[in-house]
């Protein structure tokens, strides 16, 4: 990754992203293996969608307040947590209480979240490079005026 993307852009990648990949996903169970669709299943993009919604606003929410970057990670890192602790939960709810279907939303569960896992390391990574290039920039700013 070598490009910062700007905050409209990264919005709409992480957000389109996981709508195509929740169709696709679930487009291919319905129609590749039908006996393994139930309709448990939709819940899992919608799910996802709802994750990225919330770690996109709580970035907007740190930039709007230029946080030092310390804090910023901090309560990013507290925002992973509990998405990481409430997909164990969903999951362990699912499969504790629904019992149907197992290996189907085992797989499609771990591949929305491996690529939700991908889609914050992008984001994070446009955080980290726009906090270094604001950097640079005033360096610049105080070089010139002297």
């Amino acid at each position: 990754m070598t490009k910062v993307y700007s905050h409209t852009t990264v919005r709409r990648l992480v957000i389109l992203s996981i709508i195509i990949f929740g169709i696709l996903e679930i487009s291919v169970l319905y129609w590749g293996f039908p006996e393994y669709y139930t309709n448990y299943v939709l819940f899992i993009p919608v799910y996802y969608l709802i994750l990225g919604i919330s770690l996109l606003l709580a970035i907007s929410r740190i930039r709007s307040k230029q946080l030092h970057i310390g804090r910023a990670l901090a309560r990013l890192m507290l925002l992973n947590a509990v998405q990481l602790f409430l997909s164990f939960g969903v999951l362990f709810y699912y499969i504790r209480f629904i019992d149907e279907q197992r290996r189907s939303f085992l797989l499609l569960f771990g591949l929305s979240y491996i690529l939700f896992l991908g889609l914050k390391l992008f984001v994070f990574y446009n955080i980290d490079s726009d906090y270094k290039e604001k950097k640079e920039l005033e360096k610049q700013k105080r070089k010139n005026e002297l």
